[in-house]
C-alpha cells in the first residue's frame, strides 16, 4: 500500500506468508519505475531469510515479530526456559540458566529452507541438570526448544 492505495497484488498457493514476501517483491519491482525503500509486513512474513533479503537489497523493514504480543506479558518474562531470559556471555559464547548452570555450544548444524536458503543452527547444552529445582518450570511447555534429555540429564536448546 502506498498512502492507503493498493499498489500491487499477488495470489499464491504457498501455505505460509514467510515464503511469499521475496517472490512478491521481485515481481512487483519488475513493473513500477521505482523501488519501495521501506517494507511494512505483519508477523506472518517474519523470517531470517526475509530479513536478510531486505538488508541485502538496502530496504528498511518493519515486520512485526511473531512473538510480539506474548513478549509483553509477565509470563513470557518469567519463563526461565526462554533463551531471551537467560544471561548470555558473548566472549565465552555460552548461556547461564537461572541456577547458574552453563549451557555451551555442542555443535552446529546446517538447515536449508524450501527456497534453498542455508542457515546455521547452534545447539547449546548444559553438562548436568541433576538436582535442579527449576527443571519442571523449564520443561513445561516452553517454546525456546529447551528439552530435558532423560538419558543425558541436561538441558538443550537451539539458536538460529
Amino acid at each position: 500500500m502506498d498512502l492507503e492505495y493498493i499498489t500491487w497484488l499477488d495470489l499464491s498457493s504457498r501455505p505460509t506468508d514467510t515464503r511469499t514476501l521475496i517472490p512478491f517483491l521481485k515481481d512487483m519491482e519488475a513493473y513500477p519505475p521505482f523501488k519501495y525503500q521501506e517494507i511494512v509486513a505483519d508477523a506472518g512474513y517474519e523470517s531470517e531469510e526475509n530479513y536478510l533479503f531486505l538488508e541485502e537489497n538496502s530496504r528498511l523493514s518493519y515486520i512485526k515479530p511473531q512473538n510480539y504480543e506474548i513478549s509483553k506479558t509477565r509470563k513470557y518474562h518469567q519463563d526461565i526456559g526462554r533463551t531471551e531470559n537467560m544471561e548470555y556471555d558473548g566472549e565465552a559464547d555460552c548461556y547461564y540458566c537461572k541456577n547458574r548452570q552453563v549451557l555451551t555450544v555442542q555443535y552446529e548444524k546446517k538447515e536449508k529452507t524450501a527456497r534453498g536458503y542455508q542457515r546455521t543452527v547452534i545447539v547449546y547444552r548444559s553438562s548436568s541438570c541433576n538436582g535442579c529445582l527449576s527443571k519442571q518450570n523449564v520443561l513445561r511447555g516452553t517454546t525456546a526448544k529447551l528439552q530435558w534429555k532423560s538419558g543425558r540429564k541436561c538441558c538443550t536448546f537451539q539458536k538460529r
